[in-house]
C-alpha cells in the first residue's frame, strides 16, 4: 500500500489535539468525580488497582510496539498495512488465549493478584487488556499517518461515551456490584475507539504479515521502547501496588484520585509527546529538536502552573462539594504530588525526544534507576507518612528522571544543549502572537 507522507505541521497538530484535549480533560474530571461517587472509596481503590495491573499486562504483551509505530510509519510508509495486520492478528490470538486461560485459572490468579475474581470480572478484565492494547497500537498508526483529527476524535468519543454510560449507571442502575458496571462501561468506551479507528481507514482485510527482517526490526526497536515504557509505567503506578499491599483498598482509593488528577494534567503532554516523536523523527538536526523542546517546555510550564495554582486555591472545596467528605484527604496528597505533575510531563516530553534519536539504551536505564529509587523511598516513607509518603517519593523520583535526561543529553552534546533550552523573550512573544492570531481568525469566522 503506497502512502505519501507529507511534512508534519506541529503547530497545527498541537492546536487540533490541544483543543480536543481541553474538552477531554474537562470530561475526564466528571468521569473521575462520578466514578468516585458511584463506587465509593473502597471500590474506587479496587477499580484503580485492577486498571494498574491491566496496564502492566497489556504493556508486556505489546513489547513496546505501539510506541514505535509512529516512528516506523514515518520511516517505512509502505509497511503501514503490514503493521496493521500484525496488530489485528495479535489482538485476536491474545484475546482467545487470555479468556480461556483466565477462566481456567481463576482461583490461582485471584490469589496471585490479590483480588477475588468471578467469571464476569475475569472476562471483562481480559477484554479490557486486549482492547486497550489494540487501541493503543492503532493510535500509534494514526499518529504516524499524521491523522491527528481522527486520533483526537477517537479519544473524545470514547471519553464522552464513558461519561454518558457512567451517568446512566448512577441514575438508572442500582446494581449490587457497581464495579462490574464501571468495568463494562470502560470496555464499551474502548470498543468505540476500536470501531472508529477501523472504520476511518479502509484497512486491507487480508493479513499482510511483515517479513522476518522487518518484524525483527520492529520488535528490536519496540523492545527498547517496551523496557523504557515499562519502567516509566512502574514509576507512575507501582506506588498503587505498594499502598494496596502495605495499607488497604480505601487508601488506594484516596491516593488514586490524587494520582488521577496528575494523569489528567499529563494527558496533554502524552498527546504532544506523541506528536513530537513524529515531528522529531523527521528531523536530523539536534539544534532544531532543542529549539522545539524549549518551546514545548515553556508551554507546559505555563499550563501546569495555572492548573496547579487553581487547585491549590479551590481544590479542597471542589473535593468536598463534588466527591464528598470521604475524599477530602486527596487535597493534602495532591499538594505533595504538585512537583510530580511538572516533572512527569517534562520527563515524558524529553523521553520522546530520546526515542526520536532511535530509542537509545539510556531511555531504558534512566527510568529504571528512577523506579528503583521510587520503590526504596516508598518502602521507607509509606510506613512513616502513609499515602503522603508515597506522594513525596513519587515527586522526588520524577524530578530525578527528568533532570537525569537533561544532564545526560547536555553532556552527550558536548555542553551545547542547555544553552538552547534557556527561555527567551521571543518564545513568549511567539506563543502570544500565535494564540492571538488563532483567536482573531476564529472571531472573524463567527
Amino acid at each position: 500500500m503506497t502512502v505519501q507522507m507529507k511534512e508534519i505541521n506541529l503547530k497545527k497538530n498541537i492546536l487540533v489535539s490541544g483543543s480536543f484535549r481541553l474538552i477531554v480533560m474537562f470530561i475526564s474530571f466528571f468521569v473521575s468525580w462520578i466514578s468516585a461517587r458511584y463506587l465509593g472509596v473502597e471500590l474506587k481503590g479496587k477499580y484503580s488497582y485492577l486498571l494498574t495491573i491491566s496496564g502492566f499486562i497489556w504493556l508486556i504483551l505489546d513489547l513496546g510496539v505501539y510506541r514505535s509505530y509512529p516512528y516506523f510509519v514515518r520511516k517505512y510508509p509502505l509497511r503501514l498495512q503490514q503493521l496493521f495486520s500484525l496488530s489485528a492478528f495479535s489482538y485476536v490470538v491474545e484475546t482467545l488465549f487470555l479468556v480461556i486461560l483466565g477462566l481456567l485459572l481463576i482461583k490461582p490468579l485471584s490469589t496471585l493478584i490479590g483480588f477475588q475474581f468471578s467469571a464476569p470480572y475475569m472476562f471483562l478484565w481480559v477484554l479490557t487488556i486486549t482492547f486497550t492494547k489494540f487501541n493503543m497500537q492503532l493510535s500509534g498508526l494514526y499518529l504516524g499517518m499524521d491523522k491527528v483529527f481522527d486520533h483526537s476524535m477517537s479519544n473524545f468519543g470514547s471519553t464522552l461515551l464513558f461519561l454518558l454510560l457512567l451517568l446512566t449507571g448512577l441514575i438508572v442502575f442500582n446494581w449490587p456490584d457497581r464495579l462490574v458496571w464501571v468495568m463494562s462501561v470502560m470496555l464499551c468506551s474502548n470498543l468505540f475507539s476500536l470501531i472508529y479507528y477501523l472504520r476511518r481507514t479502509q484497512w486491507n482485510v487480508r493479513f499482510l504479515f511483515p517479513d522476518k527482517d522487518f518484524l525483527k526490526l520492529v520488535y528490536t526497536y519496540g523492545f527498547r521502547v517496551f523496557l523504557s515504557s515499562l519502567f516509566i509505567l512502574f514509576l507512575m503506578r507501582f506506588d498503587i501496588i505498594l499502598i494496596k499491599r502495605m495499607l488497604n483498598f480505601s487508601e488506594v482509593g484516596i491516593y488514586s484520585v490524587a494520582a488521577n488528577i496528575i494523569e489528567v494534567l499529563q494527558i496533554a503532554s502524552n498527546v504532544v509527546g506523541g506528536l513530537l516523536l513524529v515531528k522529531l523523527s523527521d528531523s536530523d538536526s539536534l539544534e532544531q529538536k532543542w529549539h522545539i523542546m524549549r518551546r514545548m517546555v515553556l508551554l507546559f510550564l505555563i499550563i501546569l502552573g495555572v492548573a496547579n495554582l487553581a487547585f491549590v486555591l479551590v481544590g479542597r472545596f471542589i473535593l468536598a462539594a463534588f466527591y464528598g467528605i470521604a475524599f477530602v484527604p486527596v487535597y493534602e496528597v495532591y499538594l505533595w504530588l504538585i512537583p510530580a505533575s511538572f516533572f512527569l510531563s517534562f520527563g515524558s516530553l524529553f523521553n520522546n525526544y530520546l526515542n526520536s534519536k532511535g530509542f537509545p539504551i539510556i531511555s531504558i536505564i534512566l527510568p529504571a534507576i528512577a523506579l528503583l529509587a521510587n520503590i526504596i523511598m516508598n518502602l521507607i516513607f509509606i510506613p512513616i507518612w502513609g499515602i503522603n509518603g508515597a506522594a513525596m517519593a513519587t515527586s522526588v523520583a520524577y524530578a530525578w528522571w527528568f533532570l537525569s535526561i537533561i544532564i545526560y543529553e547536555h553532556r552527550s552534546s558536548g555542553g551545547k544543549m542547555l544553552g538552547y533550552l534557556v527561555f527567551k523573550k521571543a518564545d513568549l512573544l511567539e506563543l502570544r502572537d500565535y494564540a492571538r492570531s488563532k483567536f482573531l481568525h476564529r472571531s472573524s469566522n463567527q
